[in-house]
C-alpha cells in the first residue's frame, strides 16, 4: 500500500478555515485521489464565510494549496486508510482504523 506525504502550501487561502489540520500528513491509500479524498473526510470542520465569489472548500483535495506525493516514510502499522500526523517529538501520531476494520488507531 503506497503512502502518500500531503504537504500544505499557501495556508493564507480562505480555505483553510475548512481545516483543522495544517500541516504535512502522511495517508495510506491506494491512490493519491483516494488519499487526497481521505485526509479531507477526516479534517473537515465547518467554518464561518463571508458571502463572496466562491464558496470555501476543504483544501486537502486542491493541488494548488496541498501538495502530494508517494513518501518513503512508513511509520510501523500503518494500514489503508489511515492517517499519521507528526507527533513533535520525530515520530507519528498514526489515527483511523484499517479500511474494511472497526479499530481505532
Amino acid at each position: 500500500m503506497p503512502i502518500y506525504q500531503l504537504e500544505p502550501r499557501n495556508l493564507n487561502s480562505p480555505h483553510w478555515g475548512r481545516s483543522w489540520h495544517r500541516a504535512l500528513c502522511l495517508v495510506a491509500a491506494p491512490t493519491e485521489t483516494k488519499a487526497r479524498a481521505l485526509a479531507t473526510a477526516i479534517f473537515d470542520q465547518v467554518a464561518k464565510h463571508e458571502p463572496g465569489p466562491e464558496p470555501l472548500v476543504n483544501p486537502w483535495s486542491d493541488p494548488n494549496l496541498v501538495t502530494c506525493a508517494e513518501s518513503g516514510k512508513k511509520p510501523k502499522g500503518m494500514k489503508e486508510g489511515m492517517i499519521a500526523l507528526p507527533d513533535g517529538r520525530g515520530g507519528w501520531d498514526i489515527r483511523g482504523g484499517p479500511v474494511g476494520g472497526t479499530e481505532v488507531a
